[in-house]
């Protein structure tokens, strides 16, 4: 009789994809979908998310914007412009991704797979529409509100630019909310998975990897990794602040747990 061997995890993936591949294909296509219309995009074909997006910074700010079929959305008098760029569609299309590929195999009718598939597709446009008009708002009060040591030129030789700045608090924003859409999202479907793996995984894969294999570092070398060198240090930053935020509050339950018990 033959002894029973044990399947490696890395084979319990094919269950997984052979129940779950419609709702994956019909996500990664609406993704693909939306990476080319989106890559060549004027802001004329973006109203469909730039629009709401100006609204919600116009409520939050009372900043008036005046809409540019080219630009975009523009303020004059601040000089900035709500830009197809600026949109959060690549936000979007990570929630999608993360969302649909980190859940849907976790609902155990077909049923659910259908709702929780449609439910990612109307979190994402709706958390890329709210959280971008925070990101938005930060970018223009942001730089005023800085010391005025760290727009020195002559410190490290002006490193921390408008842009740079900029990128890190795109970062911080997005990479952070990544995290609370997440385990937000466990909580909802009822099966919350405590890790901090497939934020970190999409966001990473989709923001650094596609670029890279569409030769983006060829492109621009010199940029890409600046901007990878950028991204690699505020998500270690916001991961070592989640991490020790989780240490801290195992820590003050534990505590209070024993304080309960010593009551009893």
């Amino acid at each position: 009789m033959m002894a029973e061997t044990s399947i490696p995890g890395s084979f319990k993936i094919f269950p997984i994809l052979r129940q779950n591949w419609p709702y994956y294909l019909v996500g990664t296509a609406v993704i693909i979908i939306i990476k080319v219309f989106y890559g060549h995009a004027a802001a004329s074909r973006l109203t469909w998310i730039l629009t709401p997006t100006a609204w919600w910074v116009r409520t939050l700010s009372r900043i008036p914007f005046e809409y540019d079929p080219i630009a975009g959305y523009v303020n004059y008098p601040l000089r900035f412009i709500i830009a197809p760029s600026c949109s959060g569609v690549q936000f979007m299309m990570i929630v999608i991704a993360m969302l649909i590929f980190s859940y849907v195999h976790r609902m155990d009718t077909r049923k659910k797979k259908i709702i929780w598939t449609l439910f990612s597709f109307g979190v994402s446009y709706l958390s890329t529409v709210f959280v971008n008009g925070f990101r938005i708002l930060l970018s223009i009060y942001l730089p005023a509100s800085l010391p005025v040591w760290l727009h020195n030129p002559r410190l490290y030789e002006g490193w921390l630019t408008r842009g740079r700045l900029h990128t890190m608090t795109g970062v911080a924003v997005y990479f952070t909310s990544l995290f609370i859409l997440y385990h937000g999202a466990g909580h909802i479907s009822g099966k919350p998975f405590p890790t901090w793996s497939p934020p970190l995984f999409w966001y990473v894969f989709l923001v650094l990897g596609l670029p890279f294999l569409n030769s983006a570092y060829k492109n621009n070398g010199p940029r890409f990794l600046e901007y990878a060198a950028l991204l690699a240090a505020v998500c270690t930053v916001i991961l070592f602040l989640f991490f020790l935020a989780g240490r801290m509050r195992r820590h003050f339950m534990k505590r209070h747990g024993n304080t309960a018990v010593d009551k009893n």
